[in-house]
């Protein structure tokens, strides 16, 4: 027979008290730098670089939140303009139904 192979044991995590401090040893220059433009294969057609694309795109994130907010500020004021007329015509009908049905219950 074949012996099958002893498992190890599960790895233990260090306790905070043996672990090192983290230390912050550069930051990063957060300066706006221009778009690398690389040539591409394909005629009249620039290609950026990862990271202007990547600003590029937090840019468009940002003017969609932007402009969902208001959007939804647009939709609540709508809401709140409409929604005294849409009450008082829903307790009209209401009030009218109820006295119609107590009409025909009398007849």
């Amino acid at each position: 027979m074949t012996e099958t192979p002893k498992l190890q044991p599960k790895p233990v995590r260090k306790t905070s008290e043996e672990q090192l401090p983290v230390v912050i040893t550069k930051q990063r220059d957060f300066t706006h730098k221009e778009p690398i433009i690389i040539p591409s294969h394909l005629e009249e057609v620039p290609v950026i670089s990862a990271a202007s694309y990547i600003k590029d795109a937090r840019n468009r994130w940002y003017i969609h939140n932007v402009e969902l907010k208001e959007t939804w500020d647009v939709h609540v004021n709508l809401f709140n303009k409409v929604r005294p007329h849409v009450l008082s015509a829903h307790e009209y009908v209401v009030n009218r139904y109820q006295e119609l049905t107590k009409g025909e219950a009398s007849d």
